[in-house]
Formats: C-alpha cells, structure tokens, sequence
C-alpha cells in the first residue's frame, strides 16, 4: 500500500472503534471477486486486508468531484465507516448481497453515507476503480437515463487522499430558539 496512503488512513480511522476480522481475508475477496466475475482494484484489496471494517473519525470529510443531492453548502461529504471483512455488521459480503440487486455488476458498496447512501467502488468499463456516490432515494437510473451515482474520485487512493479535518459551523439564529421556563421555578 502507498505510503502516504497508509499515512493518511492512520489519521482518518477511528482506531478506537475496532471491527473484529474474519480469518482468512484472501477468501473472501477471492468469494467477493467470483461473485463480481471481475478483479478488485488493487488499491482497494489492500485497503481491505489491512484496514476493511474499520469507522471514519468525526470531522473527517471529504470533497467529492461532483456534489450530491445531500453535500452540504460547505462542500463536504462524510462517512460513518468502511465495510470490511468482518464478523459485524460491517460485513461487506452481507453488504453486497443486500445491494446487488439494486446496484448490479457495476458498482460494489465499500462505506456507508449518511441517510442511508452508500460510498460504492467502480468494477467495471468506464467505472472501473473510481469512487462514487450512490443517492438511494431513487434506483440507479431515471427513465431518461440520468445516473444516480456522483463521482467522488478517480481511485481509491485519490477518495483517502481527499480526507480532511473539517469541523461544520453550526449558524445559529437566536431568533429561532424559543426558551420556556416552568412557573415553580419563577417562584424562587
């Protein structure tokens, strides 16, 4: 795995939140390949024998290349954790046979969004080895033929590498807050 990668996901994982593995990792991705009919990028296999299964620290976001109907107005994106080879329900076999009815052969789920959106991995053709978002309120395409996947970034490596320290300002307008105070408590 690339150094400055594997730099990169040491300061994004939440090593505090541990995700048992499953032994033997090379099966699984062999299963998960089989299931495919396609080999994983090779970034990507790395990323899920030595990391897969692990969660994102709070306020590390991302900037995807084209926005989703849910990016922010802050332009940043984040995720709650990666899928992985493992005994939870970060499982990412159990995963992919819940999606891949919906999602078919081109994409695989490889994170989950927040609201129930997906962070998926290209397989094959012109999607092959780049990030994406899946926006699952609607399937994957409309009847015009409009995609519902956002593309992130090229790589995986380039989706770690677009990983920040992003703190979201939380405007609060004192106008909206209404305060009720209890009449026992007006008494003292």
């Amino acid at each position: 795995m690339n150094k400055i990668i594997k730099q990169k996901l040491d300061v994004i994982i939440d090593s505090e939140v541990v995700v048992s593995k499953k032994e033997n990792s090379y099966k699984s991705i062999e299963t998960i390949e089989r299931l495919y009919g396609v080999d994983l990028p090779l970034d990507y296999k790395e990323f899920l024998l030595e990391y897969g299964g692990c969660f994102v620290k709070e306020n590390r976001m991302y900037q995807p290349i084209e926005a989703t109907p849910v990016t922010p107005e802050d332009g940043f994106d984040s995720i709650g954790g990666f899928y992985g080879i493992s005994n939870s329900a970060y499982n990412i076999e159990s995963i992919i046979q819940t999606y891949k009815g919906t999602l078919g052969n081109i994409v695989m789920p490889i994170a989950d969004a927040d609201g129930g959106d997906l962070i998926c991995i290209g397989l094959k053709d012109k999607y092959r080895g780049k990030i994406y978002y899946w926006y699952h309120e609607n399937e994957t395409t409309d009847e015009g033929g409009k995609e519902y996947y956002y593309l992130i970034a090229n790589s995986f490596e380039e989706f770690i590498s677009k990983f920040s320290f992003h703190e979201r300002k939380k405007n609060v307008n004192l106008d909206d807050i209404e305060l009720f105070l209890d009449e026992d408590l007006l008494k003292d």
